[in-house]
């Protein structure tokens, strides 16, 4: 059921209805149950459109921060390490605001910012976000 609630969401991630078509599927998987475990489907989601836009912060943030501390903060460097993306950096940042995050996060965010395998808009992204800090 869940990668039947991601399809529908990537089917649909370029149409006008978008928006409504995530906050339903994610509302569902949070009805599931599916906690933590559906936190990596939905990066890779990300990860599959890397310059799209979730949402500010967007039903998918709103969900898998939930499982900050539990576990999400992890699964996010994973996924940054493998492929960053728009809102992924975004999201690190946010872990990056908190104070008690490991440091690795920081250099995680640093070494985006340098890397040459991925779209310059992200890279950029990445950068802004160093130098606010």
């Amino acid at each position: 059921m869940l990668s039947e609630l991601i399809k529908k969401m990537e089917d649909n991630i370029d149409t006008d209805d978008f928006e409504m078509i995530e906050e339903e599927c994610v509302g569902k998987i949070e009805q599931l149950d599916f906690g933590v475990n559906a936190v990596e489907p939905l990066l890779n989601l990300m990860e599959r459109h890397p310059l799209t836009d979730f949402g500010m912060p967007g039903a998918i943030v709103r969900f898998v921060e939930q499982f900050y501390g539990k576990g999400y903060e992890d699964i996010l460097y994973q996924s940054i390490k493998s492929l960053p993306t728009m809102h992924t950096i975004w999201m690190l940042n946010r872990v990056c605001n908190d104070k008690n995050s490991p440091d690795k996060f920081r250099e995680l965010l640093s070494e985006t910012a340098k890397r040459d395998d991925i779209d310059n808009a992200i890279k950029k992204s990445a950068k802004e976000f160093l130098e606010s800090k």
